[in-house]
């Protein structure tokens, strides 16, 4: 609680001295508090907004991990994916790449984990695809990215809203609430008592959205960029060839996603069979089937 509370007076110091200023142009700003992998040109070119990182007595103020809506959260992380989330008014550059808000969070965490998983190159020093994504999907970054995309329409849709004011708005309600929200509005999730009816339908968003940004990420090895059907499963799972990139590396991704999300939106465990290919769903599921952990 002493680390949010630290936090919210900076950034409440921030919004003072920038009084005038867009929340889109002060949440930026604050991304330039965080770490200095938040301020590159890819960041840039993803917000609109080119953000120096800023040295000095305030370097990494915002780079800690702190209890929000009952949970930890990576809060340098959270500012860093909440800056893509938060719309400019009217028509601006920012709004050519608005879609790469699920990019700069947990697809961005998913794909990332994955493509290092596979550019491993030292066969003797290799970490399994569960590891990867457990170092670079964590439950931090999950609920950072939970809290960037909630917070950030709860300021794109009340323009009087500032920031500080939006994380101790969210902060009251719990976490498990919050993730039903999340999984409600981005991927049009049905929810009855504590059962989601459509994991499959989530899922498939989740893969798809997973795909673009390895497709377009920089750092794939062209051995992933060459695999025309990424999104596309093997009817059966023994099909599969594990020894190139395939479809089930984004399957076990957003399996990962999807059961920290049942797990801490204190939802039943998750058992189904996914669609083969996410965008054309009448091409009918997988014979097997998977689960949430």
């Amino acid at each position: 609680m002493a680390e949010l509370t630290e936090a919210l007076k900076f950034i409440e110091k921030i919004e003072k001295d920038n009084l005038g200023q867009s929340v889109y142009e002060i949440a930026n700003q604050l991304r330039g508090y965080t770490k200095p992998q938040y301020t590159t040109k890819l960041w840039t070119l993803a917000t609109g907004y080119n953000q120096n990182y800023i040295q000095g007595e305030f370097q990494g103020k915002l780079s800690l991990e702190v209890a929000l809506s009952g949970e930890k959260v990576d809060f340098g992380h959270f500012i860093a994916s909440l800056s893509d989330q938060i719309n400019q008014q009217g028509i601006r550059k920012s709004d050519l790449t608005s879609w790469t808000g699920d990019h700069t969070s947990w697809a961005g965490d998913i794909g990332s984990a994955i493509v290092f998983y596979r550019s491993q190159s030292d066969p003797t020093n290799k970490i399994s695809l569960d590891e990867a994504l457990r170092r670079l999907a964590s439950d931090t970054d999950c609920s950072a990215n939970v809290a960037a995309y909630v917070i950030g329409n709860l300021l794109n849709r009340d323009r009087k809203l500032t920031i500080s004011q939006a994380i101790r708005q969210y902060d009251a309600t719990s976490y498990a609430v919050h993730i039903q929200t999340f999984l409600t509005n981005r991927f049009g999730a049905n929810i009855s008592g504590n059962i989601l009816q459509n994991p499959d339908t989530v899922e498939a968003k989740m893969r798809l959205t997973v795909s673009t940004y390895i497709g377009l990420s920089s750092t794939a090895s062209n051995v992933y960029k060459s695999v025309k059907n990424l999104v596309k499963l093997q009817p059966q799972l023994a099909s599969e060839n594990q020894n190139i990139p395939n479809a089930s590396d984004l399957l076990t991704g957003s399996l990962h996603f999807l059961s920290h999300l049942v797990k801490f939106g204190g939802l039943e465990s998750l058992n189904f069979q996914p669609y083969q290919v996410p965008s054309v769903s009448w091409l009918g599921k997988v014979d097997y089937f998977v689960s949430s952990q």
